[in-house]
């Protein structure tokens, strides 16, 4: 069965990291980007690649725009509201597992998730059939420790260029903390794991390490 791959980027600001968006700071979402995944690692249909324009805080900061590469005027034009991205997201993934990628306060099985889930609360969106999220970091943190990479990538985007694979996802134009970017690099690590992965999937994802 296929599964998806998916990344979002959202509303941040100089330090927000640190003191975790404090105040008037809140995650909205600006970019989803997503790729359906066959079982052997190849992508089965045209990726999923959309903006959405914020809304508690409709500029973007200057730090976010350095970041992600996505402008206030490129939003202007190319951004549709949360709620139609995230419907149009649901009927791309269906009922397939969704994989992100994510460490800290976020890293458990609902990964990017949480931010889709906090957006819904934002904007008060019902959500009936929410789903099926995953995060892959902790399996691919297993694969670096076999392999003796001692200081694995903290972000999605960083997984392509500590396995040598950034060459690769060059013709995208596009660098990390771009959404699209992001879930091509999730993938390149996948695919460099490729053997490992797909008994991870016969096992039914069941994390050898933690024993879940």
């Amino acid at each position: 069965m296929s599964f998806i791959i998916f990344d979002t980027e959202y509303t941040s600001w100089a330090g927000c990291q640190e003191h975790g968006w404090r105040g008037y700071q809140k995650k909205e979402i600006v970019q989803i980007a997503a790729i359906k995944v066959s079982d052997n690692l190849e992508t089965v249909e045209a990726e999923f690649n959309a903006y959405c324009r914020p809304v508690i805080n409709p500029v973007l900061s200057a730090y976010f725009e350095n970041l992600s590469g996505i402008t206030n005027d490129f939003l202007q034009k190319n951004g549709v509201s949360f709620a139609e991205t995230y419907q149009k997201f649901k009927t791309f993934a269906g009922q397939l597992k969704c994989w992100s990628h994510s460490w800290g306060s976020a890293a458990d099985d609902l990964s990017d998730g949480h931010v889709i889930n906090e957006n819904l609360h934002l904007y008060d969106l019902p959500d009936d059939n929410s789903l099926n999220y995953g995060n892959i970091a902790a399996w691919l943190q297993q694969q670096y420790q076999k392999v003796g990479i001692k200081n694995p990538p903290l972000s999605s985007g960083q997984i392509a260029k500590v396995l040598h694979h950034e060459a690769d996802l060059a013709a995208l134009g596009l660098d990390e903390h771009n959404a699209l970017y992001d879930v091509y690099s999730i993938l390149s690590g996948l695919r460099h794991f490729k053997d490992e992965f797909i008994k991870y999937q016969q096992k039914g994802y069941k994390n050898e390490v933690a024993g879940n």
